[in-house]
């Protein structure tokens, strides 16, 4: 029972990394790339949802197309 309390924050670290590479995945399969690298500026999580920040309003856009039944948000930065 004591082991928990320490794994805990590591186990939310590896859970937020794994999420984040299936939404790159997710992204890059979708729009491509060239398209994460031009476009995206930075993707973060906060409040359990992810926050995609983009560079320009067409690739926020162009996201919230491809967003479905997920819980991303984009801002535009």
């Amino acid at each position: 029972m004591e082991l928990m309390p320490a794994l805990a924050p590591i186990l939310r670290k590896r859970n937020t990394f794994l999420l984040r590479k299936k939404t790159k995945k997710d992204i890059t399969t979708t729009l491509g790339e060239d398209f994460y690298k031009n476009h995206i500026t930075d993707m973060y999580l906060s409040n359990k949802k992810i926050i995609i920040e983009t560079k320009h309003i067409e690739a926020k856009t162009e996201l919230n197309l491809i967003k479905k039944n997920s819980n991303i948000l984009i801002r535009l930065s």
